[in-house]
C-alpha cells in the first residue's frame, strides 16, 4: 500500500541523515580539484551521471527488443526509450541498437524503429537550432531561397560535424540546380552520419541522373538497402540495372555472398570489405559506428536462425580472428581495436545470456578463440569469394568492351 511506502521512505531518510557524513565525505563535497571550480566539478558529476542513466537505460531497452519473453507493447516502449536517448544525448549506443530492430520480423515495429532514426538524425540537441531550420524551411517554401542558404550556412558553421545541417543544405542546393556543390554537401552529411541510409539513396540518387555513375550509385543503393529493408531499393535498382545491365550479375553474386547463413559470416562484416576505405585510417570512429549497425543487424536475425553449438563457435571464431588488430596494419589499429573489442564485449554479454536462457540467444565459442575450424574454414570462403568475384568483374569488363563504340 502507498501509506506502508512512505513510512519506508519516511525510514531511509531519517537514517540517512542520523549520522553526520564524516570529514572525508564533506571534502569531497566542497573541494574541486586542482586548477578547477566547483561549477566544473559540478558539471563532470552530472556529466557522469547523465552518461550512467544513459547506459542502463540504453541496455534495458536493447534486452527488451531482442529477448523472446516481451510483448510487442513492450518492445515499441523500449524503442521509444532508444529514441529518447539517441535524441537527448546523440548517443550511438542507441543509435546502433535502432539500426539493429529494422531487422526485425515484425513490421510495424521495425518502421517504428525507421521513423525513430528519422527523427534522431533530423533533430539537433539544442532547441535553437532545431527553430532556426524549422525557419530555413519557412523561407524555402516561401521562395526565400538566398535567407534559407544564409541560415544553413550559419547552422554548419555553429556545428560543424552535425550531418543534417549538410544534408539539408544539399537538398537546397539541389533546388537550385547546384549539382557540384549538391554531391560535396551529401558527401560530408554521410561523413559526419555514416548510417543515414536516407542520405545514402539521395547520394545515389544524386550519381545516378546527374552523372551516370552507376557503380557508385549501385554500391550506395545496396547500403541502404542492407540497412534499411522497409525502403524501396529493388524499385531503384531495377531502374539502374535497366541503365547499366552489367551490374546485375555482380549484385546477384554480392546478395549470394552478403546472405545471413549459419554457415559463414556474410562479407561485408569481414575487414576486407572496410579496411581499404579512406575512413579506416582518417575517420575510425566513423567506420566504427558504420561497422557496428552492420553487426547488430546481423546478431539479430542469426538470433532467429536457432544456431547450433557448433555453428555459433565457428561464426564467433571467424569474426573475432579476422578483426585481430595485430593482423592488420599499424595505421588501421585504432579502428580495428574498436571493432575487436566490440566483439568481444559482446561475446561475454551473449554468453551470460546463454546461461541465463539455454537455446535463446548467441553463445560464445570455446575461451581458445582462435578455433582450428574456424581458421581452416575462413581462409576457405575467402579463396572461393575472391575466385568468384574474379570471375564475375572478368566478365562485366568483357561486356563493357563488347559495348563501347569501335
Amino acid at each position: 500500500p502507498a501509506s506502508a511506502q512512505r513510512a519506508r521512505r519516511r525510514r531511509l531518510l531519517v537514517a540517512q541523515w542520523a549520522s553526520p557524513p564524516d570529514a572525508k565525505r564533506v571534502c569531497d563535497w566542497l573541494m574541486p580539484g586542482p586548477g578547477q571550480t566547483s561549477e566544473q566539478k559540478g558539471m563532470e558529476e552530472l556529466q557522469e551521471r547523465w552518461n550512467r542513466e544513459e547506459a542502463e537505460n540504453v541496455d534495458k531497452a536493447k534486452r527488451t527488443l531482442q529477448s523472446p519473453n516481451t510483448t510487442i507493447a513492450q518492445k515499441r516502449r523500449g524503442i521509444e526509450e532508444l529514441e529518447y536517448w539517441a535524441i537527448r544525448r546523440g548517443g550511438y549506443d542507441a543509435e546502433i541498437v535502432l539500426i539493429g530492430a529494422l531487422k526485425h520480423p515484425d513490421l510495424d515495429l521495425a518502421g517504428q524503429a525507421h521513423v525513430s532514426l528519422k527523427k534522431t538524425w533530423e533533430s539537433h540537441f539544442n532547441a535553437w537550432v532545431n527553430s532556426a531550420l524549422s525557419n530555413a524551411k519557412a523561407m524555402t517554401n516561401f521562395g526565400k531561397i538566398d535567407q534559407a542558404m544564409k541560415v544553413y550556412d550559419k547552422v554548419i558553421f555553429e556545428n560543424p560535424v552535425w550531418g543534417e545541417g549538410y544534408h539539408l543544405r544539399a537538398r537546397l542546393h539541389n533546388k537550385m540546380g547546384n549539382h557540384t556543390q549538391t554531391l560535396r554537401d551529401l558527401h560530408s552529411a554521410l561523413e559526419y552520419c555514416p548510417n543515414n541510409y536516407v542520405t545514402m539513396v539521395e547520394l545515389g540518387l544524386t550519381y545516378m541522373d546527374k552523372y551516370q555513375d552507376y557503380d557508385k550509385a549501385e554500391e550506395l543503393m545496396n547500403k541502404a538497402g542492407d540497412l534499411c529493408p522497409v525502403l524501396p531499393i529493388k524499385a531503384i535498382l531495377g531502374v539502374l540495372y535497366s541503365k547499366a545491365p552489367y551490374l546485375r550479375a555482380k549484385a546477384e553474386l554480392d546478395a549470394k555472398f552478403n546472405q545471413v547463413t549459419l554457415e559463414a559470416v556474410p562479407q561485408r562484416l569481414l575487414p576486407e570489405g572496410w579496411i581499404h576505405k579512406f575512413e579506416a585510417t582518417e575517420r575510425p570512429n566513423q567506420a566504427f559506428l558504420r561497422v557496428g549497425a552492420e553487426l547488430e543487424q546481423w546478431f539479430a536475425k542469426v538470433q532467429q536462425l536457432n544456431p547450433t553449438r557448433h555453428q555459433q563457435r565457428k561464426l564467433w571464431g571467424m569474426l573475432v580472428i579476422a578483426w585481430d588488430p595485430d593482423k592488420h596494419a599499424r595505421e588501421l589499429k585504432s579502428f580495428t581495436t574498436q571493432v575487436h573489442l566490440a566483439l568481444k564485449d559482446r561475446r561475454e554479454r551473449e554468453l551470460m545470456k546463454a546461461g541465463a536462457v539455454e537455446g535463446k540467444m548467441m553463445e560464445v565459442q570455446a575461451p581458445d578463440e582462435y578455433d582450428a575450424d574456424a581458421i581452416t574454414f575462413l581462409r576457405q570462403i575467402r579463396r572461393d569469394r575472391r575466385l568468384q568475384r574474379e570471375k564475375v568483374e572478368a566478365q562485366a569488363e568483357m561486356e563493357r568492351s563488347e559495348a563501347a563504340p569501335a
